[in-house]
């Protein structure tokens, strides 16, 4: 029966003894190195985001009748002056330089001319001498004379003529026209304007009425100016 109660001293005192050793044996310990090893907590998933909602259309608002538009307001009143206004000052006309008018050719005239005048229907038949286109005093005044006489808007008509020679058309054509240029500057120094005097250089005149080789007819028309010489 003693040997209980020994046995239960000595564990107690065995206790006592270990208790300080127990003690010092407890080691520290860094939680940060071991914090690599312990397992992190799980990241969350990101969220989704929400659906977004659908707009609603916008209100449009019920359209309403337009208003009537108002008639338009009456026009102010013509105020009339009582007086016209002035005409308008125009500035004088600018002077204008134009060519002057050509000197008409001079009238090949000798005392010694062979020629006479004839009546003829409208006008005069002046004759020349052999070869010659020049007037005498005589002839040259009885063209004067037919020109003073005839209307003022008459167009003359000068048909010309000479000799025809054998083989040689063109001295008969440049005689008749000498002829018929001596004719037109008597009517052109009396005041008719070239653009009423026709000149016909008709050489030997075949084909044409009969009469002297050497003559010049000289018929006068009261026409418009724009009237054509006669055929």
């Amino acid at each position: 029966m003693r040997i209980f109660p020994l046995l239960l001293a000595l564990a107690c005192a065995g206790t006592a003894s270990l208790e300080p050793l127990a003690a010092h044996a407890q080691a520290s310990v860094d939680q940060r190195a071991l914090e690599p090893l312990q397992p992190q907590p799980a990241t969350p998933a990101p969220a989704k985001p929400a659906p977004a909602k659908p707009t609603p259309p916008p209100h449009r608002a019920t359209p309403h009748p337009a208003p009537a538009h108002p008639a338009p307001p009456a026009p102010p009143p013509v105020k009339v002056p009582p007086a016209p206004p002035p005409p308008p000052v125009l500035p004088p006309p600018l002077a204008v330089p134009t060519r002057p008018t050509a000197p008409p050719p001079p009238i090949p005239i000798a005392a010694d001319a062979p020629g006479d005048v004839q009546p003829i229907p409208d006008g005069l038949r002046i004759t020349f001498g052999d070869g010659r286109a020049d007037l005498n005093p005589a002839t040259e005044s009885a063209l004067r004379a037919l020109a003073h006489a005839a209307p003022a808007d008459a167009s003359f008509t000068v048909a010309a003529f000479a000799p025809s020679i054998p083989d040689d058309p063109s001295t008969p054509r440049r005689l008749s026209l000498s002829r018929a240029l001596t004719v037109r500057s008597v009517l052109i120094a009396e005041g008719i304007v070239s653009e009423h005097i026709y000149v016909k250089a008709l050489g030997d005149g075949r084909g044409v009425a009969d009469g002297p080789a050497d003559r010049a007819d000289v018929t006068a028309v009261a026409t418009s100016p724009q009237a054509k010489p006669p055929p």
